[in-house]
């Protein structure tokens, strides 16, 4: 009879094994995806890139801190239905916006430069312009967020006596 029972939930369990081989999987989609195109020479991989899983109808919120003497490159890929991609920087002490990419027609990547530690929140959607009303109502998508940083270039200062 136990036998019979584990057979049973044997069974059971085995439909739902192939469901988990479908489902997205976001976790690197920053180095896998388009944003490796914008790969710059001379920059490095920031740990605090970042991948996601999200819907059109979705709002994802990044909290992360750019350290000072540092330029930065911040590139946004994801699914071909899902572009436009919508962000927007953000103080998170007084929630100010600081730069919103709608402004500069959806623009993918933008470089910035912190001459001090700086906590920035990075607010983004997607538009889905190609997307059909269905498909906005049921497709889920990668998004990924890549951020490269290279130090500020040494200035030669000219010292004369």
């Amino acid at each position: 009879m136990k036998c019979i029972r584990q057979i049973q939930l044997l069974l059971l369990l085995i439909p739902t094994g192939p469901l988990s081989l479908v489902a997205q999987d976001c976790v690197d989609y920053h180095k896998l995806g388009d944003c490796m195109m914008d790969r710059q020479k001379g920059y490095k991989l920031y740990s605090q890139s970042k991948s996601v899983s999200m819907d059109p109808t979705d709002t994802v919120e990044f909290n992360i801190v750019f350290y000072g003497q540092k330029d930065y490159i911040f590139s946004f890929c994801t699914h071909g239905k899902l572009y436009p991609i919508h962000y927007v920087l953000l103080d998170p002490e007084s929630d100010k916006v600081l730069y919103d990419n709608e402004k500069d027609r959806y623009i993918e990547s933008l470089g910035i430069g912190f001459d001090v530690t700086k906590t920035l929140t990075i607010r983004v959607d997607v538009v889905a312009r190609k997307a059909s009303s269905e498909e906005i109502e049921e497709y889920v998508g990668c998004l990924g967020l890549l951020i490269q940083y290279r130090n500020y270039t040494r200035k030669k200062v000219n010292l004369q006596m």
